[in-house]
């Protein structure tokens, strides 16, 4: 039972929300590179891999449901279990005390004892007491055997139903690697498609330079001075399910400097991020700036590695003084993926 436990409890909950992000139309959650499995599929068009993905989170959420069922079966036929065996108990119990008796008195049928009766009549209401005895310990006997084959079947089905529960939690957890899968998939065939669009609109010779993410691939952390505060997925009570970025905690009119070189494709004001910019970088990922005091550059501008692009503030939905930074693999908020291992991936030491 324990083993069955503990597969249940192995779904993980970010499982879930990202099969939910599926089935409302999200965007992929995280980058990478998915399973080799032949040439047509890495061919597949996106939106076919994000509809294999949402049949998959539907098959997830109905193993769910069904394991849920099971779950409860278990528990019934647990306690159906618990019962027998404690009835069972009582039985053998009763039974022992039957037999003692029986020793100490020298049986139900001791012949010697009956013969040198004296009284006819005290013979006759022993051999009724012998007989009412031995068909009661027949009775008890009977009903001993009975909820001992009663337990067998119960112990039986409780081992069908846990097989059938470890079956479809094994169904569920083949359905949740395939939402990651095609997610993976569709991330990676949507950095694809911007990566060779830019590349023909910069032409050959900047292709290989587009790939390996232009200016010799230079990266840097986005303030200088800082303390790291909230986490990337961490909870909280003023976002909705999960921390969307890193915060750096720095005072109000901290230089804010762009990560790497790109694009300014988004600046803004109002909303939960306050005053915000969002970069396009040429290896195809996304930057968020956000809770800024002043913005310093335009949508068009191209900034470089390390140029200030605004000072930290507390605008939007913050608490305090800081920097709420994230890389995203589309310009929307829920494509994000982990700042902190991004950056040390490229060199930056955060």
């Amino acid at each position: 039972m324990n083993e069955a436990v503990r597969t249940r409890r192995a779904a993980a909950p970010l499982a879930a929300l990202v099969c939910a992000a599926v089935l409302a139309g999200g965007t992929p959650q995280a980058a990478g590179t998915a399973p080799a499995k032949g040439v047509a599929e890495a061919a597949r068009p996106l939106p076919a891999l994000y509809r294999e993905a949402a049949a998959a989170a539907a098959r997830y959420e109905a193993a769910t449901r069904k394991v849920a069922a099971q779950r409860a079966a278990v528990a019934r036929a647990e306690r159906a279990v618990s019962r027998g065996e404690h009835r069972l108990r009582r039985l053998h119990r009763r039974l022992g005390a039957v037999a003692r008796r029986q020793y100490q008195q020298g049986g139900w049928a001791p012949a010697t004892r009956l013969l040198t009766t004296g009284s006819p009549g005290t013979l006759f209401d022993q051999l009724r007491a012998q007989h009412q005895g031995d068909h009661a310990f027949d009775r008890l006997l009977h009903t001993t055997e009975a909820v001992q084959r009663q337990l067998d079947r119960q112990r039986a089905h409780r081992r069908t139903v846990l097989g059938e529960l470890k079956a479809e939690a094994d169904r569920r957890r083949r359905a949740q690697r395939a939402v990651e899968r095609r997610l993976t998939q569709a991330g990676r065939r949507a950095r694809e498609a911007r990566e060779e669009r830019a590349a023909r609109a910069a032409g050959p010779i900047t292709r290989a330079a587009l790939r390996s993410g232009g200016e010799e691939a230079k990266w840097v952390a986005p303030v200088e001075s800082y303390t790291l505060s909230a986490g990337y997925a961490s909870a909280g009570k003023r976002w909705a399910h999960s921390h969307t970025g890193q915060d750096f905690a720095v005072g109000t009119g901290t230089p804010v400097r762009a990560v790497g070189a790109g694009t300014v494709v988004r600046t803004g004001s109002g909303g939960p991020f306050g005053n915000h910019i969002v970069i396009k970088h040429p290896n195809g990922y996304y930057t968020q700036y956000a809770h800024l005091s002043r913005i310093q550059t335009r949508q068009g501008d191209r900034v470089h590695a390390g140029e200030q692009i605004g000072l930290s503030g507390s605008t939007g939905n913050s608490t305090g003084p800081h920097l709420h930074f994230e890389v995203r693999v589309t310009p929307d908020v829920g494509s994000g993926v982990d700042p902190l291992p991004w950056l040390r991936s490229r060199g930056v030491h955060v």
